[in-house]
């Protein structure tokens, strides 16, 4: 049995919209769209309530709102006892969601502070900066005592461990002595 605890707050039903039950379902996010084909659970009597979106029932409102039809409310009536009830979601899906995210949306701005193993100078240093000069991504290292500036390359980054945030390079010689 879903509790409380289980669920996060996406909504709330805020009025009716038409004589078959539709609601309206006030958000500030799209989590209800997106899990659409999920239950969502009204928050009646204290307790979390299984409910399922219709087939092609729920309908952007604005950027705020959504309307949305159950199955199995079909009046208004139904539709009433349902106001003022908080919309949840199972905190599950959502969490599954974000790691997914977190692992596919790094990018590589996200490289400032990553450590650097130079397998060339055999020195370690640091990505200080990420610039992109017009679709060249050039990454600012401090190494030997210096800023070098490296372009994102196959040729010079050998490994990105995103992980223990650290990349291997081999940044050639020419391109210390160049900066």
């Amino acid at each position: 049995m879903i509790t409380r605890e289980d669920c996060i707050k996406v909504g709330g039903i805020s009025k009716t919209h038409n004589l078959q039950g539709a609601v309206v379902i006030s958000t500030d996010s799209n989590l209800l769209e997106r899990y659409a084909k999920e239950p969502v659970f009204l928050q009646l009597d204290g307790a979390p309530v299984p409910f399922f979106i219709s087939d092609a029932g729920i309908t952007a409102r604005n950027h705020t709102s959504y309307i949305v039809k159950f199955d199995f409310v079909d009046s208004l009536e139904q539709a009433e006892r349902l106001l003022g009830s908080e919309v949840l979601l199972e905190k599950r899906w959502v969490e599954e969601e974000e790691e997914e995210k977190e692992e596919s949306e790094f990018g590589v701005f996200d490289l400032v502070g990553f450590g650097v193993d130079d397998q060339i100078s055999k020195k370690m240093g640091k990505v200080i900066d990420v610039a992109d000069y017009s679709g060249n991504i050039v990454l600012t290292i401090s190494i030997l005592g210096k800023e070098i500036l490296l372009p994102i390359s196959e040729d010079y980054i050998i490994e990105v461990d995103i992980i223990n945030k650290q990349l291997r390079t081999s940044i050639p010689i020419d391109l210390i002595e160049l900066n």
